[in-house]
């Protein structure tokens, strides 16, 4: 039978589940939770003398609250109880926690902290055995459980097990090929635009690399030489915007060498087409994006 369940999960890994059906939180996600479908828009706008209405401006999404209303599912009073003492123990404010909506095959996750420790109270015999829980999400947006990737350029394996080698075959042997194109288009299937992570990987020497929105022409530009085996990772989310080095298993702020006219490029609805490219060395260069979709609810 499928049915909707909520799962919070701290930064420790300690969990607790909420549903209708087999957990001892007991809740009806469709009836006892608010905030999980819906978003608040700000809109921003300008007016002066002698105008009708306003000039929009802008606006915002507003961080998301989500309330779980439920009940500790045991008449003893002793497990209600250690129940409650477990959910205000991995309920904690001082942590940080991610929500996992799940009604069978659809899995979605969002970031999140406790506004205040879980509140309990008594409703039959004395037990404490109706809660209530707000969770705080400063970024609003639910996202698809695993981020996707798009491979611009990168080898592809060929050798297969079982592997049988003849000892009088004179053909040469294919382990691997590297895929040709240098195109790539990311299709953002979520409800806003996402920033991304970006991978330039350097089997050789790579001078330069950029990666290009084919569409807009922005770019992004790494202004240095990169040696083999360097990993160049840029980040364009809005929050975590930054570049890292990792070079023989040490990572260095890499910032400051990417070009000053830069875009911090953003995914946006739909088709999005990127190419890479280099000053030199451009076939010793792999480029791997990285994005998660964003959603206004579930």
């Amino acid at each position: 039978m499928e049915y909707e369940r909520l799962i919070y999960k701290n930064e420790r890994g300690e969990s607790l589940e909420f549903n209708a059906v087999n957990s001892l939180y007991h809740c009806n996600v469709s009836i006892d939770v608010s905030g999980i479908s819906d978003v608040k828009n700000t809109i921003y706008s300008s007016n002066s003398m002698g105008q009708h209405g306003d000039t929009f401006i802008g606006q915002r999404i507003e961080p998301r609250e989500i309330a779980i209303t439920g009940a500790l599912k045991t008449r003893d009073k002793a497990q209600a109880y250690n129940l409650r003492r477990q959910a205000i123990k991995i309920l904690n404010p001082d942590l940080q926690g991610k929500l996992t909506y799940i009604f069978g095959d659809f899995v979605r996750v969002i970031d999140c902290r406790i506004d205040d420790s879980p509140e309990f109270y008594r409703k039959q015999n004395n037990v404490f055995n109706k809660f209530d829980i707000t969770f705080n999400c400063l970024n609003p947006f639910w996202r698809e459980e695993e981020e996707i990737k798009e491979d611009i350029a990168s080898w592809v394996a060929a050798w297969e097990f079982p592997c049988e080698i003849e000892e009088d075959n004179d053909e040469s042997m294919i382990f691997g090929y590297r895929e040709e194109s240098v195109i790539v288009d990311c299709y953002n299937a979520g409800d806003v635009s996402t920033g991304m992570r970006i991978k330039f990987t350097a089997l050789g020497t790579v001078v330069n690399p950029i990666l290009l929105n084919v569409d807009t022409q922005e770019y992004i530009q790494i202004n240095a030489t990169l040696q083999t085996g360097d990993v160049v990772e840029i980040t364009t989310e809005y929050g975590s915007k930054g570049a890292t080095l990792t070079r023989k298993g040490e990572t260095s702020d890499y910032f400051r060498y990417i070009d000053v006219d830069s875009t911090f490029m953003q995914l946006e609805i739909g088709d999005n087409v990127f190419r890479y490219d280099a000053e030199g060395g451009v076939n010793s260069l792999e480029v791997s994006l990285f994005y998660s979709a964003k959603y206004l609810g579930v």
